[in-house]
């Protein structure tokens, strides 16, 4: 399963979502990818979760005050490959 965060600070480095989603307990974490651009900053998670998991792992992001943003999470099948 996938989930994306969005509005990550812009620099945000891969190293630094999966110290985030350590920091948070989410089990699990595969792959991250991080998209840096002038505006947004959002990461694609790989996760080896069933759905019932990665749900409950974007309620407990989305919302989430980090870096000074609020972080939005979202189960995607959305691919940057």
């Amino acid at each position: 399963m996938q989930m994306m965060i969005g509005n990550l600070p812009p620099g945000t480095s891969e190293d630094d979502v999966r110290t985030l989603l350590d920091e948070l307990g989410v089990p699990g974490v595969e792959e991250i990818k991080v998209s840096d651009g002038p505006e947004r900053t959002g990461a694609l998670v790989k996760l080896d979760l069933g759905d019932i998991a990665v749900a409950a792992v974007c309620k407990q992001l989305n919302g989430h005050h980090w870096n000074g943003r609020d972080l939005t999470a979202n189960h995607t099948n959305f691919s940057w490959e």
